[in-house]
């Protein structure tokens, strides 16, 4: 995945870390019959939901000035 940089409030990268998890249940909860095939396109969806979320954690944080 291409390094990417990111400033976001601590406000925005809750939501976005928020819709992760959804997003992740969603993978959990899919209703596709058991197979290995299966198995490993969840891991594969895991691994890149994962990756997304390290992004977000490591973001900079900034906070809009106070006027």
């Amino acid at each position: 995945m291409a390094e990417l940089n990111l400033q976001l409030t601590r406000k925005q990268q809750e939501i976005l870390l928020r819709g992760l998890r959804y997003v992740r249940s969603s993978v959990a909860l899919d209703p596709l019959e058991f197979s290995e095939t299966v198995d490993q396109k969840r891991r594969s969806q895991y691994a890149e939901i994962a990756a997304v979320e390290s992004m977000l954690n490591t973001a900079k944080i900034v906070e809009p000035a106070a006027v």
